[in-house]
């Protein structure tokens, strides 16, 4: 009996799907690394006056971790995206995926460097018997594969983001601690270039989520919202656990529970929902907390690459058209332009407009602050009152000199000239 094959599109690149996925593409395009470019052996004598039990603190958070991003490559981001329509977001995924094992290979490289082929085993054994560890994978493993509707869709990314932007962080805070006291520093550029990946994944899963939940009716949203806040409750629990079991003979537990609770507020922010613990950045270890900035680090550009190393992709010239923000975006109020036509919302505008101020300056942006910093808020203000195009060039403006100081002046010298051109200024 012969079988009858689906007939199936291709992914149009020409055509975007939204106004932020072709984005997310080109960052992690931009982002992409391997870990042999990052030099290890300079740690060796670091890691020799390091006593037994740091040591031991900081194989076992990488090995916990190595199980976390295998679990994202492996399962996470192949199921979740298995249920999303647009072919581009599955690219997208497709790629992040494809990074986490990068990710997990690379601390395989740490522990190549710095331990032996018997202590390397007993690590991967220590994964496998450590019975919180592997609650918290088996954790979000489950609804991954619990996907059944939208609603438990929108649950199984949110377990996602979770993953992404706070369960990862307690196994980060040590790597970051030590590398701002200047103790293992090349393992811990590795670990600021896979936190510059996890930003992006947990902002744009945290957008694919959105999108699920805005479709649900209204009762199960409120059921949904609901489950993502004792999913985090759940696995705070499980966090606090895990890092005591670690962490105590370092006395370093409460400044652990505490980084780790501040990014649990900002995996719900990626989510679209109100903090929950209300950690202020002041509270976290201000060494720690500088660790998380993905700003550049100094390395050889010629043979291998930092996390400020920097590939142009594409450089073009701003121009009029992308000002012009026409477009579909129902949900938003539409943009009154300069001669008084009013127009629909178009966020792709925006984003493009942004790009190419970075392209014009050299500087790669970072979609999530860009969405933090910039599109945000004018999508706050959008989807009550109709705004100006001036207005929204404001507010691009603000958002860039909170974020890209540089970007932001080649943005307004660009409006300046504009503005001379048409008599204005």
């Amino acid at each position: 009996m012969e079988q009858t094959l689906l007939t199936l599109p291709a992914v149009n690149w020409n055509r975007p799907d939204d106004g932020y996925t072709k984005m997310f593409w080109d960052q992690n395009v931009r982002q992409f690394w391997v870990d042999e470019e990052i030099p290890l052996a300079d740690d060796k004598l670091t890691w020799m006056t390091l006593s037994r039990e740091e040591q031991r603190v900081y194989e076992q958070v990488l090995a916990g971790l190595t199980l976390l991003d295998t679990v994202q490559g492996s399962v996470g981001m192949p199921l979740l995206s298995q249920h999303i329509e647009s072919l581009q977001a599955k690219a997208v995924m497709g790629f992040m995926g494809a990074m986490e094992h990068m990710h997990a290979k690379s601390y395989s490289s740490i522990f190549s460097t710095l331990c032996t082929s018997e202590r390397i085993g007993e690590l991967f054994e220590w994964v496998q018997k450590e019975r919180l560890l592997q609650e918290k994978q088996q954790f979000v493993h489950q609804r991954y594969l619990g996907v059944r509707d939208s609603q438990s869709l929108y649950l199984g990314l949110a377990a996602s983001v979770f993953l992404e932007s706070f369960q990862f962080y307690s196994g980060f805070f040590y790597p970051l601690l030590l590398a701002g006291q200047g103790r293992m520093v090349s393992s811990g550029e590795i670990i600021n270039l896979i936190i510059r990946d996890e930003s992006i994944h947990g902002v744009y899963v945290g957008l694919q989520a959105q999108e699920v939940y805005a479709r649900l009716p209204e009762a199960q949203q409120k059921t949904a919202r609901e489950g993502v806040y004792r999913m985090l409750e759940h696995l705070a629990g499980l966090e606090e656990r895990y890092s005591r079991m670690l962490y105590t003979p370092l006395e370093l537990v409460e400044s652990v529970i505490t980084f780790s609770r501040y990014n649990a507020d900002k995996a719900l922010m990626n989510l679209g929902l109100e903090p929950y613990f209300g950690v202020s950045a002041e509270a976290v270890n201000p060494v720690v907390l500088a660790g998380l900035s993905t700003r550049t680090k100094n390395h050889d550009f010629f043979s291998t690459k930092g996390n400020g190393y920097v590939k142009a992709i594409r450089v073009e010239p701003l121009q009029d058209e992308d000002f012009i923000f026409e477009g579909l975006a129902q949900e938003y109020q539409p943009v009154t332009k300069r001669d008084g036509r009013v127009v629909p919302f178009d966020e792709l505008r925006i984003v493009r407009a942004v790009e190419k101020a970075g392209d014009a300056t050299g500087v790669v942006l970072d979609p999530a602050l860009i969405e933090q910093h910039v599109l945000a808020p004018i999508k706050r203000k959008a989807r009550h009152r109709q705004l100006h195009i001036e207005q929204i060039q404001d507010m691009v403006e603000e958002g860039l000199m909170h974020s890209y100081p540089a970007v932001a002046r080649a943005y307004i010298l660009y409006r300046e000239e504009r503005a001379r051109r048409r008599g204005l200024a």
